[in-house]
């Protein structure tokens, strides 16, 4: 009882709250001279969001349209933002990875931007990566800008191979090819590979032709090429040949294992400091980077993204509009790898420490690509994780005997049962 008054109180709290802050963007805005005040909320941790703050400053100083304020965010992002939407204090533009795109499109929360973007010149819509286009896209519709396209790929220990003789991956390289590499380096307390969940199962999944739910809604979990992905992913994460078991990896974790050499591969963001970390680590080993692995139908990996939106709550739609094409511009010689074709070259220059891999992060970033992203996803992907990646991941707790295709079926069926 206490916490239903509880939040009945929370919710006052927050539509008088709405009300005061209606009025202090009143007075805001004749305090700026003509300029609209607008906010873009972040997660920015501490040196990203300094970072972002110089981008703003620029901006602020370079025109007359708007005045910029970041509102960081550091934790606990969703459920902040999401308050701020029902108490009618919505940021005017905010920061949304793509499993959110289109439950908020769907909830009306952000601002359908595909007229907006037709007929503006500033931003070439075909320079972007259509693997991160897409994520910002719900039913045929833009809802906003990506500003990185993250692909994953393996990170190898370089060193480890030369002094085994063993080939060093190539951009064609196949699932297959990968494990048998992968059992070549497993003996002496070392294995091949290690996972705690990357790379998302999907990605086997697509590599044999398969989806987990397409753009229609129509769920594709249980078909033959789904399941025949799983089976893929099944016989390289539980092999005790090839990977370290999930208790030992995941009780150590997986970069922490790379660091140590106790693993040979792993997978992670072109962008992550994988290499950074192996040279403050004292580890004396070379990194090397190569693409993920092709399945029998499709050569694929997945790809991170984020995009920035404008919320439907925006005093000035307008304004916020040439906000978000001047940030995406600034951002694309910010974060990388960038989401278009013209900077992804970029990364070499923003993180010399990837240099030596362009080649692969180019073609990564060509083939990669994110999920079909539904409304309902926050509860689609808890059973995902739980009742099919977990499964998979421990290898039924330890007890194996998988039955993948009854599990995909199982798991097919509670998908259909939310979307229909």
């Amino acid at each position: 009882m206490k916490l239903k008054k509880l939040t009945l109180l929370t919710i006052i709290s927050l539509a008088v709250a709405g009300t005061l802050v209606a009025c202090g963007q009143t007075e805001k805005e004749a305090d700026t001279s003509g300029r609209t005040p607008l906010t873009i909320a972040t997660w920015a941790n501490e040196t990203e969001a300094k970072e972002f703050e110089d981008i703003i400053a620029s901006l602020n100083e370079n025109q007359d349209q708007y005045e910029l304020t970041q509102m960081v965010i550091p934790s606990d992002y969703y459920t902040k933002i999401q308050t701020m939407i029902a108490g009618g204090q919505a940021p005017d533009l905010m920061w949304l990875a793509q499993e959110y795109i289109s439950a908020y499109a769907t909830n009306n929360a952000i601002v359908d931007l595909t007229e907006g973007l037709a007929a503006q010149n500033q931003i070439d819509m075909d320079d972007f990566l259509e693997g991160s286009l897409n994520t910002a896209m719900y039913q045929g519709n833009t809802y906003g800008l990506p500003w990185i396209g993250q692909p994953f790929v393996v990170y190898y220990n370089k060193t480890m191979f030369e002094e085994q003789g063993i080939d060093l991956p190539t951009l064609d390289w196949t699932w297959n090819d990968f494990k048998e590499t992968a059992k070549s380096l497993t003996g002496d307390d070392v294995f091949g590979f290690g996972t705690t969940g990357n790379p998302p199962l999907a990605v086997f999944a697509w590599g044999e032709g398969g989806e987990l739910i397409d753009v229609d809604r129509q769920v594709l979990l249980d078909s033959e090429a789904t399941v025949r992905g799983l089976e893929v992913a099944n016989s390289i994460i539980n092999d005790p040949e090839v990977t370290m078991p999930h208790a030992e990896i995941q009780s150590m974790g997986t970069e922490q294992a790379f660091l140590n050499g106790a693993i040979g591969m792993m997978v992670g963001g072109a962008n992550d400091d994988v290499e950074r970390k192996v040279e403050e680590a004292g580890s004396e080993f070379e990194v090397g980077m190569a693409i993920m692995p092709s399945g029998s139908e499709q050569h694929v990996t997945f790809n991170w993204t984020a995009s920035t939106v404008i919320s439907s709550q925006t005093a000035n739609e307008e304004v916020a509009m040439q906000a978000l094409l001047d940030l995406t511009e600034a951002m694309f010689d910010w974060k990388v790898p960038a989401p278009v074709k013209s900077k992804i070259e970029n990364i070499t220059e923003i993180n010399p420490s990837k240099a030596y891999a362009i080649d692969t992060i180019l073609k990564s970033a060509e083939i990669s690509r994110g999920f079909n992203n539904m409304p309902e996803q926050n509860e689609l992907g808890t059973i995902q994780w739980e009742q099919l990646d977990s499964i998979i991941l421990t290898n039924n707790n330890g007890n194996g005997n998988l039955d993948l295709g009854e599990l995909a079926r199982d798991v097919a069926q509670r998908f259909r049962n939310i979307l229909e």
